[in-house]
């Protein structure tokens, strides 16, 4: 699946983004920081959930995390 994006950048970030494209792709490098952004969310979410387990479900976590 496929979704279209349409974002209006404020006049110094669109500047900064110029200059660090450097004339590539401007769509690929938000692309790509917004992947980025989702990555360290989706890392964070993990992590508040395996430090909420309690009880068998954190020593089976511990288990797997050992064998890992």
């Amino acid at each position: 699946m496929t979704t279209s994006i349409s974002v209006k950048l404020e006049d110094g970030l669109a500047r900064d983004l110029d200059r660090e494209v450097s004339g590539g792709n401007r769509s690929a490098f938000v692309a790509d920081a917004i992947r980025e952004a989702l990555d360290r969310r989706r890392v964070a979410a993990a992590a508040q959930w395996h430090a909420s387990l309690t009880g068998e479900d954190a020593a089976a976590l511990a288990a797997f995390d050992t064998a890992w």
